[in-house]
This record gives C-alpha cells, structure tokens and sequence, in this order.
C-alpha cells in the first residue's frame, strides 16, 4: 500500500524555533511525515540565517535552487548550490545562511516532532554564543 499527495496540500509556515528571529522571516517549509523519516519541501525568500543548533535526528539538505552557506562542527564555512547535498551526523552543531532565493528538501530521520504543530517538548537546542 502505498500513499499519494501533493506539496500544496500541507501547510506552509515558519517553524516555532524561528518564528522569532527576524534573520528567519522569509524560511517557510511543508512537512509531510511517517512514523520513522520526515521530509520538508523547504523555501527561502529574501535569504535568511538559522542560528548553530543541534537535534537529535540526522538531517540532509539538498539544494535544488539558489545557494546556501553551511557550517557542520568546527568545519570551515562551505556554500553549497544546486544539485549539493549536505550531510549533517545526529548531536553535530550546524548552521546555515541561506542567499537570497533558495528551495531545499531537507529529510530526518527520526522525525522531529518538535516542529510540528501542538508538540510542546523542544529537541532543537541552539548553541550558546562564545564569550570574549
């Protein structure tokens, strides 16, 4: 058995983590989800920054348009573009500048559950600003 549907039958909102970080204003995504991997069909308007953070799941990223600069752990900053694929391990600190316009699918595995509507546990945790 299998299941059929469309990007537009989700809906398409910030994520709560973000909601309130004005670098995060124009990053939207849809979310579809099944008991043990989650897609996101990811869009980017204007650009925007989401803070180094770590979570639980493993993650990856690949760009379909615009560009994207990404950090994974103590690596140098990389840009990545279309048709990139950005790999990041379960717990590893990471953070991306999204240029301008960008479209991405973005899939994790185990689902993050705190990004979705109603779930009130946070397993997103962003990293503390070095001092000095």
């Amino acid at each position: 058995m299998g299941f059929y549907h469309r990007w537009e039958e989700f809906p398409e909102k910030t994520a709560y983590y973000l909601a309130d970080n004005p670098d995060c204003r124009g990053i939207t995504s849809r979310k579809i989800s099944t008991d043990r991997i989650m897609v996101s069909n990811v869009t980017v308007k204007g650009g925007g920054k989401i803070p180094r953070h770590y979570h639980e799941a493993e993650q990856v990223m690949l760009i379909q348009k615009g560009r994207a600069r990404v950090t994974t752990g103590d690596r140098k900053v990389r840009e990545l573009g279309p048709g990139d694929i950005w790999v990041i391990p379960s717990n590893v600190v990471h953070g991306v500048q999204y240029i301008g316009e960008v479209e991405a699918l973005e899939i994790v595995s185990p689902p993050r559950v705190d990004t979705l509507i109603g779930y009130v546990i946070p397993h997103t945790f962003f990293e503390k600003a070095k001092k000095g």
